[in-house]
């Protein structure tokens, strides 16, 4: 019994010396390993934590993908524009992030897609195709200028004229 007792000690204590910094980061592992598409709760929960720790933590390392990640949970939470703010802040803050390129992208398709507001979703992906001209999401960024404002129906209407015309 002596020895539970000891053990359980050990830990509390260790726990308690953690700094607040590896608390957070425990606590987001934590979140990731049960994150849920079917939980907006801890969608939420791990939105919250990815955007305080690069509050209170701007200058780690991990800052850019947590700043990433709370912009791309932002659009489940229906927060398009927070998370418009949080991928310009990443482009803006940590501009040679591997992130950039798709935050760039994913400014331009928050704005057509979630704002409807595709005179912005053009300035967008023509940055984004200025900038990354040789990008995987090149041809996906030119296509969505191509339809920016079309429903569904004139979308495929438009591809299907297309294929007919190459035949």
């Amino acid at each position: 019994m002596k020895r539970i007792f000891i053990l359980i000690c050990a830990i509390s204590i260790v726990y308690a010396c953690q700094s607040p910094k590896e608390k957070m980061i425990e606590q987001i592992t934590k979140l990731e390993n049960s994150d849920s598409a079917f939980s907006i709760t801890q969608i939420s929960d791990l939105y919250w934590n990815y955007a305080s720790f690069v509050e209170k933590y701007p200058d780690d390392e991990r800052a850019p993908e947590f700043l990433f990640k709370a912009a791309q949970r932002s659009s489940i939470l229906n927060k398009a524009k927070e998370g418009i703010g949080f991928f310009e802040k990443l482009i803006k803050t940590y501009p040679n992030s591997k992130f950039c390129e798709q935050a760039l992208f994913s400014i331009a398709f928050s704005y057509e897609n979630n704002l409807n507001d595709f005179e912005q979703a053009r300035v967008y992906y023509n940055l984004f195709l200025q900038k990354y001209p040789n990008s995987e999401l090149t041809e996906d960024a030119k296509l969505s200028i191509e339809n920016l404002g079309k429903t569904d129906e004139e979308f495929l209407e438009s591809i299907n004229k297309d294929s007919i015309l190459e035949e």
